[in-house]
């Protein structure tokens, strides 16, 4: 069976984790906290009792039916219909988990991790698709697990609207997954939901995870359910899939590079991120300043391309370290200058040994207290930028950066100066980025004149989509000036999309006018997507659909 086998799918409940009922006592007492959310006058056991009945009447029809409601849906139209909609609507996620809390404690099993590791290790894509009415526990539990990243897709009954048996959302992974049925194996624990929904979904096989107290009575009661094999632990997967011969089928690779930011607790160890930067269509790789040299020891680096460095890498001194003391290239006292240049000097040594041509740099800050910025996002939050309030604080900004600037502005040309000779040894190219902060340097023009530094060969602009974004939201400088003016020394552009004032989108998900920007970007500048941890695989790989289609990233 695991000849032609290529994806393994996993169930959730039964097959990852279990299900332990509460005690009559527990129940009572989470049914309590539903009664304060709502602020009811309800005897817990009753109200207890009346959410069981309604909860069992809502799962006859929707296992008569094969349609699954989300949240919303479910509280108000089956849980709590005699309450008003609107109140419930805005809850029911809190609601649906202490619902859920009161019913049973759910534990993932000791050896999922391990399991779920190895698999993705050995070369098999894995997706996750499980019956469910929560949206937010599955996610929540690869998250704790840091195997996020490992799973191509995740589809939960609740979001999709379908169940099991049906076959439909088996085949809606395959879809997102690009890949056919015949090469997918499923692993659940239940006969009538599992073997049924795999086999007309048309699936090479389906294992099923035997629970030694129902499974018996199970397949008395479906004896024409048969799977392909059982197991009693996880652990047994190991033995039926060996290591894939043959590599994952890659998707179209793509002139484009995935920063480790995306790292972050989406996996447990750097190279399990370098491998589904791969599978997902990059070629290249941004090692990012969250990176030290501990998670990069005992990698084979020489396995992967890198596009940039972006300091301070090897953040072995901590980025926010770095700016509590001071230590940036900006500062004005000499020997803190010295200690950022020192620190920027570590990432060109890196960068030498990787063979990446750019380091990306920032020019430090005129001054740390964003207090009155922090204020202005909030009332942008509030759609308050045309109030007298909102004016008050961004002339104020605008004054206190204008009598900061000079001396750190100062120091940042000396200490680039010292940069370009060092890095100019090993023919590695330094790219300022316009940066997140009103205070941060270098302003629009400051950019200007630090590029006159040196030439276009050895200094260029990195340009970052979500900052330049950002800044024009909050009335400082135009988004498209940055590239009006600098494009021509563009050496790599961080992309990711923009929602209101916050950035590091998937692409697609967010604000950004991404067809203005491709008509600036020149053909040989490198294209990074620098994501927030929170973007799923999925929103990554619709992400980069999305800037093929809008022109800023091309196939190789």
């Amino acid at each position: 069976m695991t000849e032609y086998i290529e994806a393994v799918l996993f169930d959730m409940g039964g097959t990852l984790r279990s299900s332990v009922k509460k005690d009559e006592a527990s129940k009572i007492e989470t049914v309590r906290r539903i009664i304060e959310l709502l602020g009811a006058d309800a005897a817990p056991d009753e109200f207890a009792g009346l959410l069981t009945e309604r909860s069992r009447a809502y799962m006859r029809w929707a296992r008569a039916t094969l349609v699954e409601l989300n949240e919303r849906e479910l509280w108000t139209k089956w849980m709590l219909p005699d309450w008003p909609a609107d109140r419930i609507s805005e809850i029911a996620i809190q609601l649906n988990q202490l619902w859920r809390e009161a019913t049973g404690e759910r534990i993932i099993f000791p050896e999922t991790k391990e399991v779920l590791l190895e698999l993705f290790r050995r070369g098999y894509r894995l997706g996750l698709v499980s019956n469910t009415v929560s949206s937010v526990e599955v996610p929540r539990a690869l998250k704790e697990l840091e195997l996020t990243g490992c799973f191509e897709t995740v589809i939960l009954s609740c979001v999709v609207g379908m169940r099991k048996p049906g076959p439909d959302i088996l085949l809606e992974a395959t879809r997102r997954m690009n890949i056919n049925p015949e090469n997918c194996v499923y692993i659940g624990d239940r006969l009538n939901r599992d073997v049924e929904a795999s086999r007309k979904a048309g699936f090479a096989g389906v294992i099923i995870m035997r629970n030694p107290a129902t499974f018996a009575a199970h397949q008395a009661k479906y004896p024409e359910l048969i799977a392909d094999q059982y197991i009693d632990n996880l652990k047994e997967l190991l033995n039926i899939f060996p290591v894939r011969q043959n590599k994952i089928v890659a998707p179209p690779l793509y002139q484009a590079s995935l920063s480790t930011m995306w790292a972050r607790r989406n996996f447990p160890r750097l190279s399990d991120f370098f491998e589904a930067a791969g599978r997902l269509g990059f070629s290249h790789i941004e090692l990012n300043h969250q990176i030290d040299s501990s998670m990069l020891d005992g990698i084979d680096l020489s396995q992967y391309r890198f596009s940039s460095v972006h300091e301070p890498c090897p953040a072995d001194i901590p980025t926010d370290e770095l700016k509590q003391r001071d230590w940036l290239i900006s500062s004005p006292n000499e020997d803190n200058r010295k200690r950022g240049v020192e620190a920027i000097r570590r990432s060109i040594d890196l960068a030498h040994q990787l063979g990446a041509p750019v380091i990306v740099v920032h020019c430090g800050m005129v001054s740390f207290d964003l207090r009155i910025e922090k204020e202005m996002r909030k009332l942008f939050d509030a759609g308050k930028m045309e109030t007298d309030a909102y004016r008050e604080r961004k002339q104020n900004l605008i004054k206190r950066r204008a009598a900061l600037i000079g001396p750190r502005f100062e120091a940042v040309k000396k200490s680039l100066l010292e940069l370009l000779e060092y890095a100019g040894q090993f023919r590695i190219r330094l790219g300022l980025e316009n940066r997140y902060h009103y205070f941060d340097i270098p302003a629009l023009d400051e950019m200007g004149e630090l590029l006159t530094l040196a030439g276009p060969d050895r200094l260029g602009f990195i340009y970052d989509v979500g900052h330049a974004q950002t800044l024009d939201r909050l009335g400082f400088f135009p988004h498209d000036e940055w590239l009006r003016r600098y494009s021509a020394r563009m050496f790599g552009i961080h992309l990711h999309d923009v929602k209101g004032v916050k950035d590091h989108y998937a692409p697609g998900l967010g604000e950004v006018d991404f067809d203005m920007v491709a008509s600036y970007l020149p053909e040989g500048a490198y294209r990074t997507f620098e994501l927030q941890p929170s973007n799923s695989p999925e929103h990554v790989k619709a992400g980069l659909k999305y800037l093929v289609e809008h022109g800023c990233v091309k196939a190789i």
